[in-house]
């Protein structure tokens, strides 16, 4: 079960439920129990010279009261010996009087027929009425198909909308009244009638806005809100007027709405609002819905346009239909013969879920075929099962066990039924798993395979072994895994059929995937996208060509395989074999996957960089002579000062700096720092920040600030997404006036004596160089007078965060005092090889670079 689906179920449910039972518990009560007895003819007050009289208005041909003798002209004198005033009010009573009786029952009609009493038996019928029967079978198909499409794409909201739709139109089959229903029936029905009423014409222009293509309109919530508003004002002042009618007759006449004539002209408009305002609506909403379809038809593509064809002129035809209902009832209203015959307007209703449904089916517009195969095996073998099971029951007992006690018979029942029931589970676990893997499963194969390790050395075993387990956990109608190169993914060349049903080929073409897409996948890891219409308007943007190429290849996902930061492979998916779409869980599986197979991709693409890396040798020999190039490896000579440094990588090449140099004003510039990474593209890195320092210190007039500002501007372009570079920048003149500033890396230490308080940590704030995303840098720089013999140390966190066996780091205190301990004598260059020996001794693991620079003045 999809997450959306599984989220909705109980919803999806309770609306069935409610919508199954009103509808056919109203038919019910309407059709059988509180069915109307008739006597197929109409009255009306006439009136007369002196006073009123019941006229025989119109008889139905061929009914009862034709059989009975009864003609249109007739004065109607009584009923079974019961008189009538001539007035609307009794006519209704006498027409309650009929409605109420038993069908069957004969009644005897006193009539006066030029000036004669004529007493004629008259035998009541209760016909069915085809006007709800028809509004029933339509409401019924378009809930059976709606369910079977929301089952099967409930993550469309296409999908979920046409359920809705159609169980909302479900329930208008149900929101009629044509038995003799009790008023407190009748006035539930009128709420859900007013319910339906505000609810049906504006789910019919969203659904349209939504299906089958998505307008931007369906986004407007105040458009939507008016839609929705207006109908809603609307239901609510019809059901109002509708209640008083049945239960206020006195506030019904002081607002002349029973039938008198109206007090006043308001009275006469809201008549005529409550009458012909609805209709109005209706038609309007039912005009702009199919305007909406048929705007959509035009957007879609041409193999979906002939697809909708028929369903475009079933609902054209209808809705004419429908409108020209409206207009003949309002002329024939009153008519024995049109109000009997109208069921012939609803005749046509039931073709229009009908021909949704051909094309659902034909072109899978909503992807059904499997869900609806998959419901027919299981039925067939549950009717089969138990076919079976009670015809040979049948058997058994007509042959030889008629004569077993009831009792005994019952238990032999019941013990047959174990066996059975056991079977019958067994057969149906057998056709889920056929047509179904359980997440847990799925994902046990999927990333079953991946995790064997003769597949992490090789590239094309890797692909394929995806390629593979894909294939067995989501058995996918299609699958293809295809290279990503410069975000370019060639697509295979496919075929389908225009709406002539001609041949159409697609040769193979490129899909191009957007920087916008690769940053997600790169940042957040979302390495899976929808390619419908609904989810990549990417492609659309791409060309309505390349969109019907994907499309014709079926492909419902594409999901990214990643080199590092750059896409490597991709793999196209199409719809799951007997539930076509993909939900989260599914989803989210595949991400997975993806994330695994990505890892495992990373790691086949370094083993062939190693295998490789021995051609490599001279070359990185050579890239390890330029570093050491660049670095300061030797401390210069300066007059009233003794400098001491040393720079150690962790590997080959490391990406520490170390740099130290005269800058044209006669002060002198040291730096230290660390490149986030390690190895050659950290010693890469490095080599570019020296080349800046390089081009800063030829320039006298620049503050340490103003160095630190274009290094982090350069560094951003030229460093990756997550790259980064901690430098600390040390300048000093002769007179031991010196300016210190920090971006990111450990503070410089300053020591003036051999105990604690002489020691203390310069730490002026400042952010990293090359950070993203870019934001102020904030560089404050210290300025001070190194004393005589007092000594500056600049060094890389490798010394502070070396790490013992037991898991306790070198430290900053640590490094403090022995620096204040080798101190006393007075060489930069003895402490700092002190310094490099114990950190070693101490260090287990050597997994950073290590850096040290002592500045001492001299006396």
């Amino acid at each position: 079960m999809s997450p959306t689906l599984k989220r909705i179920r109980w919803r999806l449910l309770w609306i069935s439920l409610v919508a199954l039972g009103f509808a056919l518990g109203s038919f019910y009560l309407n059709q059988w129990v509180y069915a109307r007895s008739d006597d197929q003819c109409s009255w009306v007050v006439e009136n007369v010279k002196d006073g009123k009289k019941i006229v025989i208005r119109e008889i139905l041909p061929e009914g009862v009261a034709e059989e009975a003798g009864l003609l249109e002209g007739d004065e109607l004198v009584a009923i079974q010996g019961h008189h009538w005033d001539a007035t609307r009010a009794g006519t209704m009573e006498a027409q309650r009087y009929i409605n109420s009786r038993r069908e069957g029952t004969i009644l005897i009609y006193t009539v006066k027929r030029q000036g004669r009493l004529l007493q004629l038996p008259l035998r009541l019928v209760k016909p069915l009425s085809l006007f709800q029967l028809a509004l029933l079978l339509n409401g019924l198909i378009a809930w059976a198909i709606a369910v079977l499409v929301v089952v099967s794409a409930a993550e469309r909201k296409s999908a979920r909308h046409f359920f809705y739709l159609a169980s909302t139109g479900l329930m208008l089959s149900g929101a009629t009244i044509s038995g003799n229903v009790p008023d407190r029936a009748v006035a539930a029905i009128i709420l859900v009638n007013g319910l339906v009423s505000a609810l049906l014409p504006p789910l019919w222009v969203h659904f349209f806005l939504r299906f089958p293509h998505p307008f931007e309109a369906r986004k407007n919530r105040r458009l939507l809100r008016a839609l929705y508003a207006t109908f809603a004002a609307m239901a609510l002042v019809l059901t109002t007027l509708t209640l008083i009618r049945l239960f206020g007759d006195g506030a019904a006449k002081a607002l002349g709405l029973d039938g008198e004539p109206a007090p006043s002209a308001l009275v006469g408009f809201l008549t005529l609002l409550s009458r012909w305002l609805p209709q109005s609506l209706y038609l309007a909403a039912g005009l702009l819905g199919l305007g909406f379809f048929v705007a959509g038809m035009l957007r879609v593509e041409p193999r979906f346009r002939r697809t909708l064809i028929p369903s475009l002129l079933v609902t054209t035809a209808i809705c004419l239909d429908l409108v020209a209902m409206v207009l003949l009832q309002a002329k024939f209203g009153a008519s024995q013969i049109f109000s009997r015959q109208s069921w012939i307007f609803m005749v046509p209703l039931p073709l229009l879920p009908l021909s949704f449904a051909y094309a659902i089916f034909r072109r899978g517009l909503f992807d059904v075929r499997k869900a609806l195969l998959r419901w027919v095996i299981y039925f067939a073998v549950l009717g089969l099962t138990l076919a079976l099971y009670l015809g040979g029951l049948a058997w058994a007992f007509s042959q030889a066990l008629s004569s077993i006690p009831p009792g005994w018979a019952g238990a032999l029942v019941g013990l047959l039924a174990l066996p059975l029931g056991w079977s019958l589970r067994w057969l149906l676990r057998g056709i889920r798993r056929r047509f179904r893997r359980d997440i847990a499963s799925a994902r046990d194969t999927a990333l079953g395979a991946l995790r064997e390790p003769k597949k992490r050395f090789s590239e094309e075993a890797l692909l394929k072994t995806v390629a593979s387990s894909l294939r067995e956990a989501f058995q996918p109608q299609l699958l293809e895994v295809l290279p990503v190169e410069d975000r370019r993914i060639l697509l295979p060349g496919a075929e389908t059929l225009d709406r002539d049903d001609r041949k159409v080929t697609f040769p193979p073409q490129y899909l191009i995937l957007p920087a916008g897409l690769l940053r997600l996948a790169r940042e957040n890891r979302e390495l899976v996208l929808g390619l419908g219409s609904e989810e990549a308007d990417w492609i659309r943007e791409q060309g309505e060509r390349l969109r019907a190429h994907v499309d014709a290849l079926e492909a419902q996902l594409l999901v990214l395989l990643m080199g590092g930061d750059e896409p490597h492979a991709a793999v196209l998916l199409g719809g799951k074999y007997a539930e076509l779409n993909y939900g989260r869980d599914d989803r989210e599986l595949l991400r997975e996957v993806a994330l695994a197979a990505s890892l495992v991709l990373e790691t086949a693409i370094l083993h062939r960089r190693t295998l490789a890396q021995e051609r490599l040798s001279q070359e990185l020999e050579t890239a390890r002579r330029i570093q050491e190039g660049l670095i300061t490896s030797e401390p210069p000579s300066i007059p009233g000062f003794h400098v001491a440094l040393r720079l150690e990588p962790a590997l080959e090449t490391g990406g520490d700096l170390l740099f130290v140099k005269r800058r044209p004003s006669g002060t002198w510039l040291a730096a230290v720092g660390d490149v986030c990474g390690k190895g050659l593209a950290a010693a890469l890195y490095m080599a570019q920040a020296t080349a800046l320092l390089e081009h800063a210190t030829q320039r006298e007039d620049q503050p340490l600030e103003t160095i630190l500002q274009a290094m982090d501007h350069t560094l951003r372009q030229l460093l990756g997404q997550r790259g980064f570079l901690t430098l600390a920048l040390l300048e000093w003149d002769a007179q031991g006036r010196y300016r210190l500033a920090r971006a990111g890396h450990p503070g410089a230490l300053l020591l003036e004596g051999l105990t604690e308080d002489c020691s203390r940590e310069l730490a002026p704030h400042g952010r990293g160089l090359g950070l993203r995303p870019a934001g102020p840098g904030d560089w404050e720089v210290l300025e001070g007078v190194l004393p005589p013999k007092g000594w500056l140390v600049l060094y890389s966190d490798g010394l502070s965060e070396a790490m013992s066996k037991q898991g306790e780091l070198y430290g900053v205190p640590r490094l403090c005092a022995q620096l204040r301990r080798l101190w006393g004598t007075g060489s930069p260059r003895a402490a700092c090889e002190a310094v490099f020996r114990d950190v070693a001794a101490f260090d287990a693991q050597n997994l950073d670079d290590r850096t040290l620079f002592i500045l001492g003045r001299e006396v």
